[in-house]
């Protein structure tokens, strides 16, 4: 295995851009590492009510659901590269300000710009990747890029912790403000635009299955489809993929918000502990990932999505029947398998369905199903067990977990051929 993962590290080699790009949503993703367990105590700081930290935890998902969709759109007028350029200078902006904040509405403000910031780089850079690489590697190339943001995930919490410790909790956030500037810089140098070929060859991309041009109106389900098939050539398996990605985050995050009070006030488990298990959990999903993509070239993806989503319904149910840390931390280690199974697998598969002029708009509806996903899917969690029963939540996600596996079984298949046409237009 250790082999295996050295051998996957050569894209790096392979693919000198390909540093930069991962390098920049490690960045991002250990912003997000570092605002999640030190925002809510820095804005107690200032004197937060419990409902102002809700609105200091949605204001993000909010404002990156709206902007996904537009900084794809963005991206595929403007070229890539300058709206990830955009992004990260943004991003720098906002990490460093947090250290200057007054009050709990300037945090607010500032979590709702870093959504924005977050909207425009996460999926833009998701985009480059697949431009960049064959499609032999595009597997592998996208297992990388998850776990350089699950690495962020993973070492977010702990170096903010350290920083905020050693100095003050403002330090932190300092400190992820730089990295972003630096990271911004190692794009700006050393990455090319990869989102304008067809313009620099002089060729232009074929509209696949367009609608021909009416003034009649028209239902807004045929409007959906005709703009559906505008994308992609693919429009079935599209919808499809787009709705597992919403059911992956939906089902994620409807156990997410209460998993640690569960742990902690149902089984006992103290607070390091439980901190503990979420280290292990983001430890299992780093290391695994890239074999799952690398895995995903070889076999396809729909068995790969499949096999991610039923772990994720064993592992919710097992959580209600957990008695002890250990039997926990076996729950947790599925959690993390079904992850590492699930996302890059998704990933690589729409990337291959929607032409390289039209694959920023694709990336932007694709992500913005898993942004309302998150939404959608804390909240409801959040609801339930508050208003039903604390296991409520693990039933639920499990079963939408399994709703997730049949629409794949259903709706996505596999290209017949290695590149399908959208690759090639």
């Amino acid at each position: 295995m250790l082999n295996a993962f050295k051998n996957d590290l050569k894209l790096l080699l392979k693919y000198s851009e390909l540093f930069p790009l991962c390098f920049a949503v490690f960045v991002s993703m250990l912003g997000f590492g570092l605002v999640m367990p030190l925002l809510p105590i820095y804005a107690r700081n200032f004197g937060a009510t419990g409902l102002q930290l809700g609105f200091l935890t949605a204001s993000f998902a909010v404002t990156r659901s709206l902007i996904t969709y537009p900084g794809g759109w963005l991206s595929d007028k403007m070229g890539r590269k300058t709206p990830v350029i955009l992004g990260m200078s943004a991003y720098s902006i906002v990490m460093a300000l947090y250290g200057f904040s007054q009050d709990v509405n300037q945090l607010i403000i500032l979590r709702s710009l870093q959504g924005i910031a977050s909207g425009i780089v996460w999926p833009v850079i998701s985009t480059m990747v697949v431009d960049i690489v064959s499609f032999e590697d595009r597997g592998k190339a996208i297992g990388l890029y998850e776990m350089m943001w699950f690495l962020g995930h993973v070492v977010g919490p702990g170096l903010g912790g350290i920083l905020a410790g050693a100095f003050t909790v403002a330090v932190p956030f300092f400190t992820c403000g730089a990295l972003a500037l630096i990271s911004m810089v190692l794009v700006a140098l050393t990455v090319k635009e990869t989102g304008t070929a067809a313009k620099r060859t002089g060729t232009h991309a074929v509209e696949v299955n367009a609608a021909p041009k009416t003034v009649a109106k028209t239902p807004f389900r045929v409007n959906v489809a005709n703009g559906i098939k505008q994308l992609t050539p693919h429009p079935r398996c599209f919808a499809g993929l787009c709705t597992a990605r919403f059911i992956v985050a939906f089902s994620s995050s409807l156990i997410q918000p209460v998993l640690s009070v569960y742990a902690n006030e149902e089984l006992g488990i103290s607070v390091i502990d439980v901190g503990m298990l979420f280290t292990i959990m983001g430890l299992v999903t780093l290391f695994t990932t890239l074999p799952f993509g690398t895995f995903t070239d070889e076999v396809g993806g729909k068995p790969i999505i499949i096999l991610g989503k039923v772990f994720d319904a064993v592992s919710s149910l097992l959580v209600i029947f957990s008695g002890s840390f250990w039997h926990l931390l076996f729950v947790m280690t599925l959690r993390g398998l079904g992850r590492a199974a699930s996302n890059p697998s998704i990933t690589a598969m729409f990337s291959g369905l929607v032409p390289a002029s039209r694959r920023g708009r694709g990336m932007g509806i694709f992500n913005t199903f898993q942004n309302v996903g998150l939404v959608a899917g804390a909240t409801l969690g959040g609801f339930l067990y508050e208003f039903s029963s604390s296991q409520t939540p693990f039933i639920a996600c499990a079963a939408i977990s399994l709703i997730g596996v049949l629409i794949v079984l259903l709706l996505v298949s596999e290209p017949k051929q290695k590149g399908t046409q959208a690759d090639v237009m």
